[in-house]
């Protein structure tokens, strides 16, 4: 394990400070954004081992990519580490795992919670959290959220599970994500909220059904298109950009590549329509 980033150990007074200048630093719209990183890649964890202090409370972000990870130590003000660990696939392949990390624990694990609880989409996740602050977790109605606020969530969660591609051919010119996951009713929540905030049409459907060490796993993909034939979800593609929030460039230059595209190839037939 490689120490990338260092910040100096929690006490009282450096919490107290730090406390009161992120709550008047971060919005609703940081939140959102967090909520989309820790509901696809973070983790919510109580030590089950008391201590004199109490339970060890805390929570966890960890990625192959630095950006998102960095982003967070230098947020929050925690470490930043890098490591190399031997892993298995569920269907058993070995591989050498290289992943950043970045924690918070204590105060700050329980503050971090429950600033970002109500934004959590995944029931696991909600449950998680409640199991860190001792209580029960109940998400923001889906009627409350605002489009900024459901723009910046659904861009991290793309970083998070969803990968991306760009086709140009005689038969298709077009841009896909695709979110995959195990939870059915998660996909079926991002469906609905992405329709009703933001006037995006997307779809999902069962992928493939396989055997791993814990039993059968089933996997679902969700599905937001857009093509110069079907341009529904462009405005939602320029809006991944507008805010600035993600924050991969192997993911946002493709966005860009096709919204420079369609926008070329519009203002061409305009012009070729006028001709």
């Amino acid at each position: 394990m490689t120490v990338i980033i260092k910040y100096p150990f929690q006490s009282k007074k450096r919490n107290k400070e730090f406390f009161k200048r992120k709550d008047q630093e971060l919005t609703n719209l940081d939140w959102a954004k967090w909520a989309g990183w820790f509901d696809t890649d973070g983790c919510f964890a109580k030590n089950p081992r008391k201590t004199e202090l109490g339970y060890q409370l805390f929570v966890k972000l960890q990625l192959k990519d630095k950006q998102p990870t960095e982003l967070f130590s230098d947020t929050f003000e925690t470490s930043l580490v890098y490591q190399e660990s031997n892993t298995v696939t569920p269907n058993g392949a070995k591989y050498i795992a290289k992943m950043f990390k970045g924690a918070l624990s204590g105060p700050k694990a329980t503050w971090f919670t429950e600033n970002v609880s109500p934004y959590l989409i995944k029931e696991e996740k909600r449950e998680y959290a409640g199991a860190v602050l001792d209580d029960t977790v109940r998400s923001k109605d889906f009627n409350t959220w605002t489009k900024d606020e459901v723009t910046n969530y659904l861009a991290t969660v793309i970083e998070g599970d969803g990968s991306i591609q760009n086709k140009y051919s005689r038969k298709t010119e077009s841009i896909s994500i695709v979110i995959s996951s195990g939870d059915k009713q998660y996909l079926a929540n991002l469906v609905s909220i992405a329709a009703s905030k933001l006037n995006v049409y997307s779809k999902f459907r069962k992928a493939k059904t396989y055997q791993t060490k814990r039993g059968i796993m089933t996997m679902y993909r969700l599905h937001i298109l857009c093509s110069k034939k079907n341009p529904v979800n462009i405005d939602f593609f320029r809006s991944l950009l507008k805010y600035k929030v993600m924050t991969l460039d192997r993911k946002k230059e493709k966005i860009q590549e096709f919204v420079n595209w369609f926008d070329n190839k519009t203002v061409k037939s305009r012009l070729e329509s006028r001709v």
